[in-house]
């Protein structure tokens, strides 16, 4: 498995389908806004190609200065799903980026979805993510009123204050979308 950053004109050609196809449209931000973002240097598009086929992609975030990084979209394709490669990934994704105090992540706050099926797939990616040493933090964000539980893979740290995290995340936060929107839109729960 080999993890290859790529720039924005590859991601267009090669990624962007499969990331519309994956991603709700709820979820999913413009391609507008991830050019946007990529050309000020804030996004990390990175492939995942295993004997040179893509199975899948990271969308990271990433401010110079910042001790953690945002770990925006991670996607293993459908027809390469139950193979382990997430999780070789994710493994790999950890030691590049081995420098930075840990790995941040927005899950949908468990038994909050709409039917019993949406809790069951939540309750996967919240187990999928742990059993790879994610954990979660001791707050929850409301991000354009959907509640996210807060969790990180540590890198180097393996103590966190959720305080301390939440300043740098919002800090990624406010150079994608701006201040006035990350205030009104992002907000933070039970810290």
């Amino acid at each position: 498995m080999e993890l290859k950053i790529v720039d924005i004109k590859e991601f267009k050609k090669n990624i962007y389908p499969e990331y519309k196809k994956i991603f709700p449209e709820i979820e999913r931000k413009s391609y507008r806004c991830l050019k946007k973002t990529y050309k000020n240097n804030i996004m990390k598009i990175i492939e995942i190609l295993v004997d040179d086929e893509l199975v899948g992609f990271f969308i990271l975030n990433l401010l110079k200065g910042n001790s953690y990084i945002q770990l925006d979209y991670f996607a293993i394709l459908p027809e390469y799903q139950h193979r382990g490669y997430g999780t070789q990934a994710i493994k790999i994704l950890k030691n590049m980026y081995q420098q930075y105090d840990g790995i941040f992540i927005e899950i949908e706050k468990l038994n909050c979805g709409e039917n019993e099926e949406e809790n069951r797939i939540r309750q996967r990616r919240a187990k999928f993510y742990e059993n790879l040493g994610f954990y979660k933090l001791d707050f929850d964000l409301d991000m354009y009123t959907v509640i996210y539980s807060a969790y990180i893979l540590p890198c180097q740290k393996n103590e966190f204050i959720g305080s301390e995290v939440i300043k740098e995340i919002y800090k990624i936060y406010k150079a994608i979308l701006g201040e006035k929107r990350t205030e009104k839109n992002c907000k933070v729960l039970n810290i």
